[in-house]
């Protein structure tokens, strides 16, 4: 039997958090480990600690550790250690599909098998013009791409941002069946308002 894989885990101690005048959180300490979901109100700051999260914003106080079973990891290789999905992430709009993936590969691997990029994408029903820009692909479309390519990405953990934005039925489908897989294999965070949709199945749940 193959062992379980033993997942990252985010370590927050005395955080604080303000973006704006608004706190987020103030001397908080905990840890995230496996499924999780960041939940709250509109406005509570979700998205804000999944960028921190993402090693793209400081805490005010305290520190965030994400550890795996070989130490903490390295300041400068957090960024390349984590994957994110989020609105606040784009590819540059004028590449063509074939461009986004060289382009991503330049600074990231991609998983094997049926959780590459491309297959990822192929059972998405993505269906897109091989000269057709990002630019003029719709919200669902380029949706599909962005959860592809963060799901597919070899990380230690990976980050997610109200993921099933702009995604119809069947795309929903096929994010829950993906996220259902990868979830089991590395520490998977959503920020969402629906768990029911969007959350890993049985996440522990972190309240702002």
């Amino acid at each position: 039997m193959t062992p379980s894989p033993i997942l990252a885990t985010f370590l927050a101690e005395g955080l604080s958090l303000r973006r704006g005048t608004r706190v987020v959180w103030d001397n908080a300490t905990w840890s995230l480990q496996g499924p999780c979901a960041i939940v709250g109100a509109n406005g509570s700051g979700k998205s804000s600690t999944l960028a921190m999260l993402a090693g793209q914003v400081a805490p005010d106080a305290g520190n965030v550790r994400l550890e795996t079973d070989l130490g903490a990891v390295e300041p400068e290789r957090w960024m390349t250690s984590v994957s994110l999905a989020a609105p606040w992430m784009a590819l540059p709009k004028h590449l063509t599909l074939q461009e986004a993936l060289t382009f991503h590969g330049t600074f990231r691997t991609s998983r094997q098998g049926a959780l590459g990029w491309q297959a990822l994408l192929d059972a998405s029903g993505l269906r897109v013009g091989t000269s057709v820009p990002l630019g003029q692909w719709s919200s669902g479309q380029q949706q599909r791409l962005a959860l592809a390519l963060a799901l597919g990405t070899q990380a230690t953990a990976i980050l997610l941002d109200e993921p099933a934005s702009n995604l119809d039925s069947d795309g929903i489908l096929w994010y829950q069946r993906v996220l259902t897989e990868v979830s089991g294999q590395t520490t998977t965070i959503v920020a969402t308002n629906d768990i029911e949709k969007e959350a890993p199945k049985a996440p522990s749940m972190l309240e702002i």
